[in-house]
């Protein structure tokens, strides 16, 4: 028996992301909910989702970027 797992939100477009497991590409197509914080971070377009409401990262704790700042 699963756990039910709730949706973080429902796709209005076809986005390209990256599974962040394996970080191999994967397209989720328009009407597909949404249950990974992690691939729901990668989708940053509010035109994205159902109501263009991107789901709150409140749950998550604010973390640094990765990213180096490029040289001047």
């Amino acid at each position: 028996m699963s756990a039910a797992v709730k949706s973080l939100g429902v796709l209005a477009a076809n986005v390209h992301v990256l599974d962040p497991v394996e970080r191999i590409p994967m397209v989720l197509l328009a009407g597909e909910p949404v249950t990974d914080p992690a691939v729901a971070e990668q989708i940053t377009n509010p035109r994205c989702w159902e109501g263009e409401q991107p789901p709150s990262h409140d749950a998550a704790p604010d973390k640094p970027s990765a990213r180096k700042a490029k040289p001047a």
